[in-house]
């Protein structure tokens, strides 16, 4: 019989992508790259990501990849997505917007492209959630204070129940991710450490 709690739930891995999470990246200087690493945050990711996939839970990336000439963009409506046009970062195609080896998507994950701070912004993805019956999201990423409370804050609004991983997040500085987790993101679901996601989906 299928585990209840991967039955039920969807992990996101939201916005860890080269540009970001990369020395090399070109948002790396953001101070994103600093903390990643830090807190090994991609590493616990990926165990994560074996445990969901090896209980047939849902998988969902969600990676942030602006077009050309960046025609998904307005003007000053969001300053945090000019400083990636500003950057030339986050193009389709390139190395930057591709997430690393270590968590890379496979075959069974979904992938999907946003243009925001939030994973449900011009998205699809609370249509492929309904048509899975998903009523539970864990939620991974960089950076904790922005793709993943925003994320947090429409899911919870969209009646999801929502898991943030703690040690599966990061900022661009310590400050920032500890603000949010113990300011912010209680208002809005439950935080936990993957040690708790690792236990439900053994039960």
């Amino acid at each position: 019989m299928k585990n209840e709690t991967a039955q039920k739930s969807a992990l996101l891995v939201m916005h860890c992508q080269n540009d970001i999470v990369d020395p090399k990246g070109l948002y790396s200087d953001s101070g994103a790259f600093t903390e990643v690493e830090r807190r090994g945050t991609l590493e616990k990711i990926a165990a994560v990501l074996e445990a969901a996939r090896k209980a047939g839970m849902m998988v969902v990336f969600v990676n942030n990849e602006f077009s050309k000439g960046y025609p998904e963009l307005k003007g000053n409506t969001l300053p945090i997505c000019d400083a990636a046009k500003a950057g030339n970062s986050f193009l389709i195609g390139t190395w930057g917007v591709k997430n690393p080896d270590v968590i890379k998507p496979v075959e069974t994950d979904i992938v999907l492209r946003n243009y925001n701070t939030s994973s449900f912004s011009y998205t699809n993805l609370d249509q492929m959630l309904r048509a899975r019956c998903i009523e539970k999201l864990y939620l991974t990423g960089v950076a904790t204070n922005f793709v993943v409370e925003s994320t947090a804050r429409y899911g919870a609004e969209l009646n999801y129940e929502i898991h943030v991983l703690e040690d599966c997040c990061a900022s661009w500085s310590k400050e920032m991710h500890e603000f949010a987790i113990s300011m912010t993101l209680p208002q809005f679901g439950i935080v936990e450490s993957a040690e708790t996601l690792f236990q439900a989906l053994q039960a």
